[in-house]
């Protein structure tokens, strides 16, 4: 059930839910949702479903432990803090870095057959924003006065191509190498990780979602189906936006986030 919370003056209410994918055997998205502590991640594991479902839950626990016992206690961070970023988008930036140094410790242990990455999108509220943290594919989405903004940017091949103009969106949702990322967790020492604050204002939706959404339906798609939900419960519209993405193909697990802001 979703829950409201009061910080510095802004409500919000949260949703989450996933779904197996139809050629899938096993779930290899995980996700975590706190309204109390404000704190939301997705992640997309990769590497078969043994190597996936492990690698996005250590992600996960791994990120959420690191953010909250810092909220709360002295810990160890992996690196200074940097004076350019908030508070939060530290705490973030510190926590991914510690996940992917055990993804890759996880790895590399001997019972461990097949090497394991992971997507990670992780968002926290802070005052009047989100925080937010990026790597691989997972999205996350604004919607305000019925427009919607792509607010985080793909680190995969395809998404390359669209920033540099090589590729239109129609091409680059049609691309037969739009899967092949350039950027995980687990995967290498020197992720690339990207960091974002976008503003929330009353009336604001995100949306956090793997590819399992957002390569199903277009960006306007999603925006139809979001606007369609005339009482704007986020349950409704988060199970409406599965369900399209099912019904449009399906075949890769599929994980929403809602997060709206209200006065």
């Amino acid at each position: 059930m979703a829950r409201s919370l009061k910080q510095d003056t802004m409500k919000f209410t949260s949703f989450g839910f996933s779904e197996i994918g139809k050629s899938r055997a096993h779930n290899e998205d995980r996700y975590f949702r706190d309204e109390k502590a404000g704190l939301f991640l997705i992640a997309d594991g990769m590497g078969g479903h043994v190597s996936g479902e492990t690698a996005s839950q250590f992600a996960i626990d791994s990120i959420r432990d690191f953010v909250i016992r810092s909220r709360a206690q002295a810990v160890e961070w992996p690196s200074p803090p940097r004076k350019d970023l908030t508070p939060e988008q530290n705490r973030l930036l510190a926590a991914v870095t510690l996940a992917n140094r055990r993804i890759i410790g996880l790895s590399s242990r001997r019972f461990v057959t097949r090497r394991m990455g992971t997507t990670l999108l992780g968002a926290a509220v802070e005052g009047n924003h989100l925080a937010l943290v990026h790597v691989g594919d997972s999205r996350a989405y604004r919607i305000r006065a019925g427009q919607i903004l792509q607010v985080t940017q793909d680190h995969s091949f395809v998404g390359e191509q669209l920033k540099s103009g090589l590729l239109s969106r129609e091409e680059a949702r049609a691309h037969p190498q739009r899967n092949l990322l350039t950027s995980a967790l687990g995967l290498g020492e020197n992720p690339r990780i990207d960091l974002y604050r976008s503003g929330a204002a009353p009336g604001d939706l995100y949306l956090l979602c793997t590819d399992g959404l957002h390569a199903a339906l277009s960006d306007e798609e999603l925006l139809a189906i979001t606007l369609s939900v005339p009482d704007r419960a986020l349950y409704k519209i988060g199970l409406s936006l599965v369900l399209k993405a099912n019904l449009a193909g399906g075949r890769d697990d599929t994980t929403v986030i809602l997060i709206a802001f209200s006065e």
